[in-house]
């Protein structure tokens, strides 16, 4: 019992934690930070950007801020390589450690969507969530790792998905001169596609009742 509790409370405790100082620091502070890591600045924002990847209550759009900042468009490059990598982690802690480990990264509120997405999984949903639905990757994998869905299936088709938003991001971001613009056109993007899959999955379910 203690072997299971101990790990537990430190995750809790270092997930506290890491909020609390996530909410202390400004953008202006992030780009700061981000620069003054030098040579190892990739690694630092891939690393920041990992964190709101794992743990859910973290913005991760301070950072890209930041990072279009400190990189420009390679920005997008080392966000898909945070992403890449969430895709393994968050898939094995929920294969893991189940339900109760997920819910203390995602909280109580955020569980219910990661309930909804293992109700109803398979290839052709994990497909279409990993293209349309890029601001919940990291319930996605949650998901996937609480179905009996087997690791390579998912990493393969995760990693090939991901490919078409990754260049429509990319070829609409040419159109950004500043971290602002940049960051607008990455919601807009989002907002859209989760709007296109939102009316599809409607007109889908209708068609299935006819």
């Amino acid at each position: 019992m203690r072997k299971r509790v101990v790990p537990l409370l430190f995750i809790v405790v270092i997930s506290l934690l890491l909020y609390l100082l996530s909410r202390s620091f400004s953008e202006k502070e992030i780009i700061t930070f981000i620069n003054d890591a030098g040579f190892f600045a990739p690694v630092v924002y891939i690393l920041l950007t990992l964190l709101t990847l794992v743990i859910a209550p973290f913005s991760g759009t301070p950072i890209i801020f930041a990072g279009y900042y400190a990189f420009g468009q390679r920005v997008i490059f080392y966000s898909i390589v945070a992403a890449y990598i969430s895709y393994v982690l968050n898939f094995w802690i929920a294969r893991k450690w189940g339900r109760t480990i997920v819910g203390k990264f995602v909280g109580k509120e955020d569980m219910k969507k990661v309930d909804e997405l293992t109700k109803d999984y398979g290839i052709v949903t994990l497909v279409f969530l990993r293209i349309f639905q890029g601001s919940i990757n990291d319930f996605v994998s949650f998901a996937m790792g609480l179905t009996n869905m087997k690791f390579k299936i998912y990493l393969v088709v995760s990693l090939l998905a991901s490919i078409p938003g990754t260049i429509l991001w990319y070829y609409l971001s040419l159109n950004a001169d500043t971290p602002a613009q940049f960051t607008i056109i990455m919601l807009v993007l989002t907002l859209t596609l989760s709007f296109v899959f939102i009316m599809g999955s409607i007109f889908w379910k209708k068609f299935l009742k006819k």
